[in-house]
């Protein structure tokens, strides 16, 4: 089988890619790319049968490249391979595409395994993933609202509760019938009431104050929240 590690922690990966190699007498060859762009820039020399996919890259961020080689490579297996357990993150890796879900802590014959049930067509999920997600809290158990939230708006909560849960900015726009700039400009505005620099540390934030619970029915509806047509400054509403 050949193999595609996608993790900015280069270390890691040549670790693992050296494990690889030296535990399975299956694995042809093995390329690392340290973000999603650079893994598109790789299958695009040769596509690989499994992609081990980390989430938190700089460049582009391993949810929105498994959609995209989803879309493109729908045939390749995608793994994810992260430290990171949220429900939230393994909802959206795996309505994007990805095959399964997978902790970093993972044994290298639990690894191999994994991959070749992916192979085979099984859905792999950690264990201590799922027991997670069952044993996560209820919306009453969640931290107290953090004062940022009050700042939002309801648009401005619509587009993080959706950025969270892993909508790229086109997907966002048309959920909510907005243009991309006016997305990437409220986006912008939340970084800043947030108090944060990216998306994934507002995803991060979002996701420890369980935002999408406060939020009410909003986007899911597929209509534009009452009282949130309001653009943020520097923007028009489309």
């Amino acid at each position: 089988m050949n193999i595609l590690i996608v993790d900015d922690q280069k270390l890691f990966a040549d670790s693992l890619k050296k494990v690889l190699l030296s535990e399975e007498k299956d694995v042809e060859s093995i390329v690392i790319a340290l973000n999603g762009e650079e893994a598109l820039s790789a299958l695009e020399k040769g596509v690989p049968d499994v992609i081990l996919m980390d989430i938190h890259m700089p460049v582009m961020d391993g949810i929105e490249a498994t959609r995209l080689i989803h879309q493109k490579y729908p045939r390749v297996k995608i793994l994810m391979l992260t430290t990171f357990g949220y429900d939230d993150y393994v909802k959206a890796a795996l309505e994007k595409g990805a095959v399964g879900y997978l902790l970093k802590d993972i044994s290298t014959e639990e690894l191999l395994a994994s991959v070749r049930a992916a192979l085979s067509g099984v859905r792999i999920v950690s264990p201590q993933v799922l027991e997670g997600m069952a044993r996560s809290p209820r919306a009453h158990d969640a931290p107290a609202v953090p004062a940022w939230y009050g700042e939002l708006t309801p648009r401005e909560k619509d587009v993080l509760v959706l950025a969270m849960k892993g909508f790229s900015n086109e997907e966002i726009a048309e959920k909510i019938f907005l243009s991309q700039q006016t997305v990437k400009n409220y986006l912008s505005t939340i970084y800043s009431k947030l108090g944060v620099e990216n998306r994934f540390q507002a995803m991060r934030l979002a996701m420890e104050y369980k935002i999408d619970t406060l939020s009410g029915p909003g986007p899911s509806s597929g209509l534009p929240p009452a009282g949130g047509s309001e653009p943020p400054r520097g923007s028009s509403a489309t």
